[in-house]
């Protein structure tokens, strides 16, 4: 007996199983037609199996627990269940990366992220130049080089498009691309026969029609149109077209990603709505995930009507945990909550790559069975491949594996564990880092500590502790020797591309905190900032913000120095700092410590301050600077020393 995914499955010993079974018919079919022609008698021949069709729909910032059949007591995802109710649920399905991107590139290619050098979500940006991907030298207060992200899909990699188009099978591709900007990189230079995309897209700029979209195939349709039901006509459009040959189709939506478009007769019905675990709480969250069920029910309807849904594989995915870290509608709501995960999109958590997955194949897949053995998205290439009849190119390289065991109930996976590698910063967010599952193991190594990421390592045993609340590598130093050596075997597998120190860091620099000086020298001392003013041109500058006005600044400082301070700003879209935006203050030049605000009339989005400490030449300290929305909410703290919060 084998234990396979939630049930005991016994191993066939009178033949093969459904997969050997149609293979062997195709097998068969095909000597038949060599050893027997057709003499032009018009006796009727065995009609030769057709290859499966392939249908992959994959959400965009979807979490792990937004759908009923996952355990939502909120969003209403009647279609989804249903799928889940024809097919096999996994708990245990993993994107390979915590962000786009890189989860659709693996996806693609059946490789890993760090193997491809695409571990951000750059797609819609312009490709980088022709030079090293982790630089040399960096900016002094950096203490660590971080590598860059390739912001393309390359052409030579076999997509498996590619792959199925090779062997006739039809391809499309509807929805979100996000894997190269320029036309070289689009999905049909990637095998696909039938595209309809937009670009620059990481998402529309308008769920609605017109959708502005700057290029790509997605074509308006009449005005108020919505892009999430425009790609299931699409969808629906490609599968009757190619109803009678094997067909693969990606109907990747842009839902439920940013600008958060909804329709609002969907929103109000959930305006009302409580959860009763007190958790996920945004009616335009459940509108737009409503929106995405409808599009899962009627291709499921699609299917059933033209009679393919028995010859037919249905996946269904997420690119990436739950965004639980924006703030959308009137209240400022978070789109989602994922516990019991912890984080979301764009950490290193469990919320952050654990996601939905369901896989329908009548005939292969027992109906309403589960499957909690840990799987990734780079296993979703070689699975069609062995659906397809297929195997690998000679020489190719996959980092996935073949799921047709699992699905089978036939036996388990070969291999030890699955990985993640997120070489990159994102604030309170993550730290740059690479994580190894093995079993119920998850172990995090970090690159660089702070005062959000301050351990080196972070070890959890997820059967115990699924929100990863208890860390254990203080206290098991060999599971961490054991696990983290398993990092080092993909990093060198995979030749990932890792942070490194930085041959320019300057602690003095750094403890500036992100703060740039002019006309004035600074320097940190006991959490102190000190500025040595040289007059009333001397100012801090800091740039990076993306924050609507209108704003407050608040700060506690000290000073012998007399004369109005000032902090200028400049918002997105201005080159250059207005003469009108500038707000005045009076410092005390007693040299005792004063909290201070200065309330900031921002029109538009702000991107960089400058802040004025004092109207002449001397000495100001400063302990700590807040920046914060007019409601109180806060934007970003300087607690001078550490890093900006």
């Amino acid at each position: 007996m084998v234990r396979a995914c939630g049930s005991v499955a016994r191993v066939p010993t009178h033949g093969p199983g459904p997969w050997a079974r149609a293979v062997a018919a195709l097998v068969l079919a095909g000597l038949a037609a060599c050893l027997c022609p057709d003499d032009g008698s018009g006796a009727e021949r065995p009609e030769r199996p057709k290859a499966p069709n392939i249908v992959l729909i994959l959400a965009d910032d979807m979490g792990w627990m937004d759908s009923g059949i996952y355990g939502s007591r909120y969003y209403d995802t009647p279609n989804i269940d249903r799928l889940a109710r024809r097919g096999m649920l996994f708990t245990d399905a993993y994107a390979a990366n915590p962000l786009c991107s890189p989860t659709r590139a693996s996806i693609l290619t059946g490789t890993y992220p760090a193997r491809l050098r695409i571990t951000t979500p750059a797609g819609h940006l312009p490709p980088l130049p022709d030079e090293p991907l982790l630089p040399a030298t960096g900016p002094p207060r950096r203490k660590m080089l971080l590598p860059r992200s390739r912001r393309f899909l390359a052409p030579e990699e076999t997509t498996i498009a590619e792959a199925l188009h090779r062997a006739g099978y039809r391809t499309g591709h509807v929805g979100k691309w996000h894997l190269g900007l320029r036309p070289e990189h689009w999905p049909e230079r990637q095998g696909f026969d039938v595209s309809f995309h937009g670009a620059p897209d990481p998402g529309p700029r308008s769920y609605f029609s017109p959708y502005r979209f700057r290029a790509g195939t997605v074509t308006d349709g009449p005005p108020g149109e919505y892009i999430t039901d425009r790609l299931t006509d699409e969808a629906i459009r490609f599968i009757e077209a190619n109803r009678g040959r094997p067909f693969y189709l990606s109907l990747w939506h842009y839902a439920v990603h940013g600008p958060w478009g909804h329709k609002e007769e969907i929103t109000r019905k959930y305006a009302g709505k409580k959860d009763p675990r007190a958790k996920q709480n945004n009616p335009i969250m459940a509108s737009m995930l409503a929106s995405l069920d409808e599009s899962v029910g009627r291709v499921l309807d699609k299917l059933d009507e033209l009679k393919l849904a028995d010859h037919t594989v249905v996946i269904f995915f997420s690119d990436n945990g739950g965004n639980t870290h924006s703030r959308i509608g009137p209240e400022g709501l978070p789109p989602t909550n994922n516990a019991p995960l912890r984080g979301g999109k764009a950490t290193i958590y469990e919320g952050g790559t654990r996601e939905p997955m369901i896989v329908c194949w009548p005939g292969v897949v027992r109906p309403g069975s589960r499957c909690s053995e840990v799987v990734s998205s780079v296993d979703f290439y070689p699975t069609i491949l062995q659906i397809a009849g297929l195997a690998p190119e000679r020489g190719q390289v996959l980092d996935g594996e073949s799921l047709l065991p699992l699905l089978e109930q036939t036996g388990k996976l070969r291999r030890d564990a699955i990985f993640c590698h997120f070489p990159h910063g994102l604030g309170k967010l993550n730290a740059p880092s690479t994580y190894v599952r093995r079993g119920d193991w998850k172990l995090i190594r970090f690159y660089e500590t702070n005062e959000s990421f301050p351990n080196r390592f972070e070890l959890y045993h997820l059967k115990d502790d699924l929100g990863e609340t208890n860390n254990l590598a203080g206290r098991m130093p060999e599971k961490v020797k054991e696990l983290d050596a398993l990092i080092d075997g993909f990093l060198e597998r995979t030749d990932a591309l890792v942070p490194v120190p930085n041959p320019d860091f300057d602690p003095q620099v750094a403890a500036l905190a992100g703060w740039v000086n002019r006309a004035c020298d600074a320097s940190v001392r006991d959490g102190v900032l000190r500025v040595q003013c040289k007059g009333p041109r001397s100012f801090l500058g800091v740039a990076g913000f993306k924050h609507p006005g209108p704003l407050v600044l608040q700060f506690r400082a000290r000073t012998t120095v007399a004369g109005r301070g000032q902090v200028h700003w400049r918002t997105a879209g201005q080159k250059k700092f207005p003469e009108g935006q500038r707000v005045s203050f009076d410092p005390k030049p007693d040299g005792r410590w004063h909290d201070a605000e200065v309330k900031l009339p921002v029109q538009g989005t702000l991107i960089h301050l400058r802040f004025f400490p004092a109207g002449g030449a001397g000495t100001v300290e400063i302990d700590r600077i807040r920046l914060s929305g007019a409601d109180g909410t806060s934007v970003r703290t300087w607690e001078f020393g550490g890093p900006a919060k």
